[in-house]
């Protein structure tokens, strides 16, 4: 999903719309150099909850060395 994270300043309750990392990332930097510019940029990151954000590929890896533990056993 491209629009999972969202970032947090960590000086004061801004905090960037929903988006890709690459988006948020450029926007929170954007903020601390117009609101804290001698504050080096920190916070936090959210990500969405519900989102597919990438644990398919770690299923599909965990699917696969199942099957071949199976296949293996019954050799």
């Amino acid at each position: 999903m491209a629009d999972s994270y969202r970032y947090r300043c960590g000086e004061c309750g801004h905090h960037t719309s929903w988006g890709s990392e690459s988006q948020g990332a450029e926007a929170i930097e954007e903020h601390y150099r117009r609101r804290h510019p001698a504050v080096v940029p920190g916070g936090m990151v959210e990500f969405r909850k519900g989102s597919s954000g990438g644990g398919g590929g770690c299923l599909l890896v965990l699917g696969i060395l199942v099957v071949i533990l199976i296949i293996a056993s019954q050799r």
